[in-house]
């Protein structure tokens, strides 16, 4: 997993704030001291996930219907399922994807 991915993963879930990565957050501007979004983290998780969709649009169709997410995933170079599903969800938002029973599909 890279640095961006691992980034967004954290602030995903947020660690409590005696948590040694609540304070690198903190530090580097993506947290409050209540453990807030701070406009930094909000625009860096809307970027990556822009910056995601693509990729991810692209591996869905290449893989095919039949293709296992696992497959999906690393033709996307997405390591964690939450960034998967955000960027999914995303484009299902879109309309690009639509979601049956756990799967994604393109909007034909």
């Amino acid at each position: 997993m890279n640095k961006k991915e691992q980034l967004y993963v954290s602030l995903m879930v947020i660690p409590p704030p005696e948590d040694c990565e609540a304070k690198f957050l903190i530090d580097q501007g993506y947290l409050t001291k209540q453990g807030e979004y701070t406009p930094k983290a909000l625009e860096f998780m809307t970027e990556y996930i822009e910056h995601k969709k693509e990729p991810l649009y692209r591996a869905i169709i290449e893989a095919g219907e039949g293709a296992r997410r696992s497959e999906i995933m690393e033709r996307a170079g997405i390591r964690q399922m939450g960034v998967f599903a955000d960027t999914a969800n995303k484009l299902v938002e879109e309309g690009r994807l639509r979601k049956e029973k756990g799967k994604y599909y393109p909007v034909k």
